[in-house]
C-alpha cells in the first residue's frame, strides 16, 4: 500500500472530522420522499437465510419474501432508465422442457419515475439469479440465460445477433460505474462487453471473479499475492490489458468497487478506504460499526453506504466524492433482511430503495 499523496488527499478531506455514526447524522440531511408503494409483486411466505458483507450467515423465520437477504444483490435488482425505474422480482417456478430442474421466473416491471406506477412488465425465466443494470444510454441490461438489451419501457432495444461468451456460471455481474461496460467472467478469460453495442474486448485469458469492472478493468480482492506477503489477510488486484497489479494488501479486505474509473472503495476493513488505480491511498474512512457499499451515481459525483444502527435497522448515507461529506441521509420505511435495494438516478440527484414489498423514490438535497 503506497503513502496517500498530498494532491489525492483533498478529494475527500472532509470525512476524516465528520464521518462517524453519530457525526453522519448531524452532518447529512434528509431527503424529500416523491413516492412510496408496494407490494409490487405477488408476496410468498419463506424461510430462508441472510447473507451480510461480511460474509456471515444468518438464518430466518418464517416472514415475508422481501428478496433483501443477499448484500451482493442489493445493487443488481432495480435501475434508473430515462424516464422509468425498472426493477427485477423473481415471482415463481416453472418447468423447463428439456431440463431436470424447473427454471425460476422473474418479473420485470417498469415503474414510472414521477408517479411510480407500473407502466410495463416482461417475464424471463432462467436457472440462476439474474441481475439487471442501467447502461449510461438509458437502457437496461438483463443478465440471465441469454443477455437482453431493453428500453426503458421493456422493449427490445436491438441487441446483436452474436452474443457474448456464455461458458461460465459467474458469466456477467458488474457494470462499470459509468456505465458503459459490462465484465464477463467466461471461466477461462475475463471480457470487458460495451454496453452500447455488446462489443466483445478479451482483456485476460486466466480465470477471474471480479468484483467491480471499470471501463478498461477490473478488480478482485482474492488471496493472488499471498505468497508474497504471507503474514497478510486482504489484497486488491487490478487488471487491465498490461496484466495484474497489486494495488493493496494488509490485514484486512473485502470486496473491492469502482466509484470511478480511476477510483476504488475498498470495504472490507473496519476503516474503508479509497484508493487510486495506482495503489495510492486518497482516503481512509473513519466509519464504525456494520456498514455495506450500496452504490454510485453515473456521473461520478455521489456514492452512498449502508449502515446500521445497535437496534439493527438499517440507513443509508450518501456521500459526495467532491467535497467529501455526507449530503442525504435516508432510512428505509421497510428494513431489509441483509439490504434494501438501492440505486442511484445518473446525475445523483435521486435514490430509490426498498424491494418488490415496498419500493420508495427519495429526491435528494
Amino acid at each position: 500500500m503506497k503513502p496517500m499523496k498530498s494532491a489525492t488527499r483533498s478529494l475527500l478531506l472532509a470525512i476524516v472530522a465528520i464521518v462517524t455514526l453519530s457525526g453522519i447524522s448531524r452532518a447529512a440531511q434528509m431527503p424529500s420522499r416523491v413516492w412510496s408503494i408496494g407490494p409490487l409483486t405477488k408476496v410468498e411466505q419463506v424461510r430462508g437465510f441472510a447473507v451480510s458483507n461480511s460474509g456471515g450467515i444468518a438464518l430466518t423465520g418464517p416472514h415475508l419474501d422481501s428478496q433483501t437477504s443477499s448484500t451482493f444483490t442489493a445493487t443488481r435488482g432495480v435501475v434508473f432508465a430515462g424516464d422509468r425505474i425498472v426493477i427485477i422480482s423473481r415471482v415463481g417456478m416453472r418447468p423447463a422442457p428439456g431440463h431436470p430442474i424447473p427454471a425460476t421466473v422473474y418479473k420485470l416491471l417498469s415503474l414510472d419515475i414521477k408517479s411510480g406506477q407500473v407502466k410495463d412488465t416482461l417475464e424471463v425465466a432462467a436457472f440462476t439469479d439474474v441481475p439487471i443494470f442501467a447502461t449510461n444510454d438509458a437502457r437496461v441490461i438483463v443478465a440471465g440465460s441469454s443477455l437482453l438489451r431493453l428500453t426503458p419501457d421493456l422493449k427490445d432495444a436491438g441487441v446483436p445477433d452474436h452474443q457474448p461468451s456464455r461458458q461460465s456460471a459467474w458469466g456477467i455481474q458488474n457494470i462499470s460505474p459509468d456505465g458503459s461496460t459490462l465484465g464477463n467472467a467466461t471461466n477461462p478469460g475475463f471480457q470487458l462487453i460495451d454496453a452500447r453495442t455488446l462489443k466483445v474486448t478479451e482483456l485476460t485469458k486466466k480465470s477471474a471473479l471480479a468484483t467491480s469492472v471499470s471501463n478498461k478493468a477490473f478488480v478482485r480482492g482474492d488471496v493472488l499475492w499471498i505468497g508474497q506477503y504471507p503474514k497478510d489477510l486482504g489484497f486488491i488486484t487490478y487488471t487491465d490489458a498490461a496484466g495484474d497489479h497489486l494495488l493493496y494488501h494488509g490485514s484486512c479486505g473485502g470486496m473491492p468497487q469502482f466509484l470511478t474509473n480511476d477510483l476504488i472503495f475498498e470495504p472490507g476493513c473496519k476503516r474503508p478506504l479509497i484508493l487510486d488505480t495506482h495503489g495510492n491511498v486518497v482516503q481512509e474512512l473513519p466509519v464504525s460499526g456494520a456498514f455495506s457499499y450500496a452504490g454510485v451515481s453515473q456521473n461520478g459525483e455521489r456514492f452512498a453506504l449502508q449502515l446500521r444502527n445497535s437496534g439493527g435497522h438499517e440507513r443509508f448515507v450518501v456521500f459526495s466524492l467532491k467535497t467529501g461529506q455526507p449530503v442525504a441521509e435516508v432510512k428505509p420505511e421497510r428494513d431489509g433482511e441483509a439490504q434494501s435495494w438501492t440505486a442511484f438516478s445518473p446525475d445523483g440527484s435521486m435514490f430509490v430503495v426498498g424491494s418488490p414489498l415496498q419500493l420508495t423514490l427519495y429526491r435528494l438535497p
